[in-house]
């Protein structure tokens, strides 16, 4: 049946995109539209196909007492109808497709084709089939979640909001393009690596869909001291951050609250300057056009390789976002005897060449 609706979602994703462009034309100038307080836009339909044809039992069978009633009133979001409720009207600012032009009270069912007629009573039947008193809007700390749910699939992720938050110091230039919401969730999702449960719903809700997340230490019982220094001083350049931005920092658990707006930063890449620098011999037409810089950390991927660790923070921050990084062996504990002939060679030849580029070679840090 989910598979039955996704290809009907598709299907009608042209209509969808070419009542959009009529709506953004014009042809409702002057209506009094009500502002969401949201930036994140859903393109979905619960049912994109409630307008042209008879809903059936079975299609509508998994629905929660929710998703039901948001089903239902769709099809008078469709003919631009506003919402008495405060949870209806935010959900429908928040779809592209939606233009709200018409008062409660000024909407005709008339306008109500044979289907939508017919779907209406079906989804209301429904609905209060479940419930003698239907689906309860407005009530206090609802959320959008079962209806993302619904239309995207609650399947786990193993996505974080900041990768490498617990392996390397995060730097100011990568917290400027976050959402004041995207801070606060990786502030906390450095907790959660640890196994912290959160007594905010919004932040559960979050951390339920990572497949890596196992909440088990209560608030009360957690301890600071399982943090290492990168974590620690992350925590505190997050939350400066939050509340810099904002007095009281991103306020959880809010109305109609979207865990879906978070993007993902600080990704770890799989690439090397040199991916073949342990097999084979460097030359000068390799390094011709690579800066100070890139030599210097050239020649030290070599030892990143081989799990070596670094005094450099600037090193340690490169490699840590690496996924084939594994530092494991103190400087003071490195032997170089681990090195092959390429990798001996190599590190000489890169050594030579960064210091004859500059007699200082490159200054880390």
């Amino acid at each position: 049946m989910r598979k039955m609706r996704k290809l009907k979602k598709t299907r009608w994703l042209l209509a969808v995109m070419v009542l959009c462009c009529i709506w953004s034309s014009g042809g409702w100038q002057g209506a009094d539209v009500v502002k969401a307080d949201f930036s994140y836009k859903a393109y979905d339909y619960i049912l994109p196909g409630s307008s042209n044809y008879y809903l059936t039992e079975s299609e509508i069978a998994d629905m929660s007492l929710q998703v039901l009633c948001y089903a239902r009133n769709e099809i008078y979001a469709r003919h631009g109808r506003k919402f008495d409720s405060y949870e209806l009207q935010n959900y429908f600012n928040q779809q592209s497709w939606y233009y709200g032009c018409v008062e409660p009270w000024a909407f005709q069912n008339s306008v109500l084709n044979q289907y939508e007629t017919a779907n209406v009573e079906l989804l209301k039947n429904r609905e209060f089939t479940l419930s003698s008193s239907g689906y309860v809007l407005d009530q206090r700390g609802y959320s959008y979640q079962p209806i993302y749910d619904y239309l995207y699939g609650s399947a786990l992720s193993d996505t974080y909001v900041f990768a490498g938050s617990d392996t390397r110091y995060i730097s100011q230039s990568e917290i400027n393009s976050m959402t004041l919401q995207e801070i606060c969730y990786a502030k906390n999702e450095i907790y959660a690596r640890h196994g912290r449960l959160f007594d905010s719903q919004e932040l559960t809700d979050f951390f339920a869909t990572k497949s890596w997340y196992y909440g088990y230490i209560s608030p009360s019982k957690f301890q600071s001291s399982v943090l290492n220094t990168y974590e620690v001083a992350n925590i505190e350049l997050l939350k400066n951050n939050e509340f810099a931005r904002s007095s009281k920092g991103y306020v959880l658990d809010q109305p109609g609250y979207n865990i879906y707006a978070v993007g993902e930063y600080g990704s770890k890449d799989s690439t090397y300057i040199f991916y073949d620098s342990n097999s084979r011999y460097l030359t000068s037409a390799d390094v011709r056009y690579l800066s100070l810089q890139q030599v210097c950390y050239a020649k030290n991927e070599i030892y990143a390789r081989r799990g070596r660790l670094f005094d450099s923070t600037e090193l340690q921050n490169y490699f840590n976002q690496k996924t084939w990084y594994y530092g494991y062996i103190s400087p003071q504990n490195f032997d170089s005897s681990v090195f092959n002939i390429y990798e001996t060679a190599n590190i000489e030849f890169l050594k030579n060449y960064e210091f004859s580029l500059d007699p200082r070679g490159y200054q880390l840090d």
